[in-house]
């Protein structure tokens, strides 16, 4: 048995009792009811709302989180963006009760730290992301919800190169897609993402009978923080979109391939384009896509942390910095209401507003992520109402702006809540998901032994796209794997596929790698579009054997039904 904690004390926003003989203890509770106060009009205010409001706790299920010692690191939130996401600062895996009761779920000491709890299909056993030692790297975990049965999910790879040492690999954000199968991801792909240097994430399905791993995404820079839809039977997760290759704005630079100019580290124009976009794949794999947001609106238009509402409505974690690295800055939930549009603040800094309270230029901003959907429409979030990087789990209301403290205590993190409420697991295929390379290929001929895929624009020209003219050809890049190198790649020309005078392209392409695209005119530069080059800022990566169908000269993937709603 694991230690059960009394209730929960009233948490801070709530205020001490004054004490009439304490000077110090009546102006502290002063202090705590202003907060309390403040706390309150605020989640109203960010959230849209006319007037504050308080949601109301009762019929909650129990609900999983970690609480977690605060990381030493100024301004970093464990978990979050591709800087922080390995931290380590020490923590403990906890059940809150329906009664407000707290129990550790593992005694003290059995792990240095803990993250991204996912509860199963059945509502008896939490997967989870554990750690032994500061420095060791994020391995998966399994644990009854009665603290029983705890048992390794995944391992440390073994060791390769001639130098016979194990990479340093971490697994973390594990999500149920069925009784005995998880999707999570990990950096076992060894890769190193071209803006920092940071390790590359991709998604990975692991089958809990046989301990088979699929990698299920070919991302260039990362694919992470996965959520399954039961309800759509759908993978969510956040993949970085960024090319540090970029359309020359001439026929040939010298040391790039043609059309190209590839930017050094710290080049200003980086930032230019650097986002998370939420995407979707099945839980067997195949081909990712948009499942919410527009590209184009920048930190508005992505995010991370993706998960979908009870009315089908997609919520994600936004910040300051659009690619969440080195820091993502004060994070905030933002929801979609529909396909390829941009998403609403629910719940953090106002990024976009003027000077004052919430505003990057103001005072310490409030911030929210870690956001985690309940039956019925409520939600679940890290919130720190003070700006102070103090984060506990709330109850917020995607509609009305309401706010209630669940899990909160002083001097320490409350996070990655998870309701344990049981769903209706689909059977699943026994076919594994389609093969992917074992590592990115590194010269043209590793190229050319791929499978491959068929792409089919019906109109390059369409939407945002350039004007029509005649002449214009479709150029293929694919990247080269230079884990040694800054920027961990180089670009190589793979086809040139003329384009019909309709828009009409269709070419054969090697499937599982990081590819991109460019329109070019009949001098090889680039054709212009309403929002610049027509050069893809990103990669994508085809299914073996598999079409990708799309229309129009779009960032990433077409989005399904653009503009429909979500719900």
């Amino acid at each position: 048995m694991t230690p059960h904690h009394p209730p929960e004390p009233p948490p801070r926003a709530c205020g001490p009792r004054p004490d009439p003989r304490r000077p110090r203890a009546r102006a502290a509770a002063r202090a705590a009811s202003l907060g309390a106060a403040l706390a309150a009009a605020l989640g109203a205010a960010l959230a849209g709302g006319s007037r504050a409001t308080r949601a109301d706790p009762a019929g909650l299920p129990a609900i999983v989180f970690v609480s977690r010692a605060r990381p030493s690191v100024p301004g970093a939130v464990p978990g979050l963006g591709p800087g922080d996401r390995a931290l380590a600062p020490g923590g403990r895996l906890v059940v809150r009760e329906p009664d407000g009761a707290w129990r550790d779920l593992l005694p003290p000491g059995t792990l240095h730290d803990v993250s991204d709890p996912s509860v199963s299909p059945d509502a008896r056993r939490v997967a989870f992301a554990g750690v032994t030692h500061p420095d060791s790297g994020w391995r998966l975990w399994v644990v009854g919800l009665d603290g029983a049965g705890l048992a390794p999910l995944t391992r440390t790879p073994p060791a390769s190169g001639a130098e016979g040492a194990a990479p340093r690999v971490d697994d973390f954000d594990p999500t149920w897609v069925a009784e005995h199968a998880l999707v999570f991801a990990s950096t076992r792909h060894a890769q190193r993402a071209q803006y920092g240097d940071a390790p590359v994430t991709n998604l990975f399905r692991l089958d809990l009978d046989t301990g088979a791993l699929a990698r299920l995404t070919a991302e260039r820079n990362g694919a992470e923080e996965p959520w399954y839809d039961a309800a759509r039977d759908r993978v969510l997760f956040a993949r970085w979109w960024f090319n540090r290759h970029r359309a020359a704005g001439a026929a040939r630079v010298a040391g790039d391939a043609p059309g190209l100019r590839s930017l050094a580290p710290g080049d200003a124009a980086a930032d230019e384009v650097n986002a998370w976009h939420v995407m979707e794949i099945s839980p067997e794999g195949g081909a990712a896509r948009l499942a919410a947001g527009d590209p184009a609106a920048r930190r508005a238009g992505g995010g991370t942390q993706p998960a979908a509402l009870a009315d089908g409505r997609v919520v994600a974690v936004f910040a300051r910095s659009g690619g969440l690295f080195p820091r993502a800055g004060t994070p905030g939930v933002h929801v979609f209401d529909r396909v390829a549009a941009p998403g609403r603040r629910l719940l953090g800094p106002a990024l976009d507003a003027g000077e004052g309270y919430g505003s990057p230029a103001g005072l310490a901003a409030p911030g929210a992520h870690a956001p985690a959907p309940l039956p019925g429409g409520r939600l679940l979030v890290a919130w720190d109402p003070g700006g102070r990087g103090d984060y506990g789990v709330w109850l917020a209301d995607p509609d009305r702006g309401a706010l209630a403290p669940l899990a909160d205590r002083d001097g320490t993190i409350e996070t990655d809540p998870a309701p344990v409420v049981a769903w209706a697991s689909r059977p699943r295929s026994a076919q594994r998901p389609p093969t992917l390379p074992a590592r990115d290929p590194r010269d043209a001929a590793a190229l050319a032994a791929l499978p491959t895929f068929r792409y089919q624009n019906a109109d390059v020209f369409a939407g945002r796209g350039p004007a029509r003219r005649d002449g214009a050809r479709l150029r293929v890049y694919a990247t080269l794997a230079r884990p040694g190198a800054a920027g961990g790649d180089s670009a190589v020309l793979l086809r040139e596929a003329p384009v019909a005078r309709d828009g009409r392209v269709t070419v054969d392409l090697p499937a599982g790698v990081p590819l991109f695209e460019q329109l070019a005119g009949p001098d090889g530069v680039a054709l212009a579009g309403p929002l610049g080059p027509a050069h893809v800022a990103g990669s994508n990566a085809g299914v073996p054997g598999g079409v990708s169908a799309c229309r129009g000269c779009h960032a990433g993937h077409s989005p399904r039904a653009a503009g429909a709603r979500l719900r």
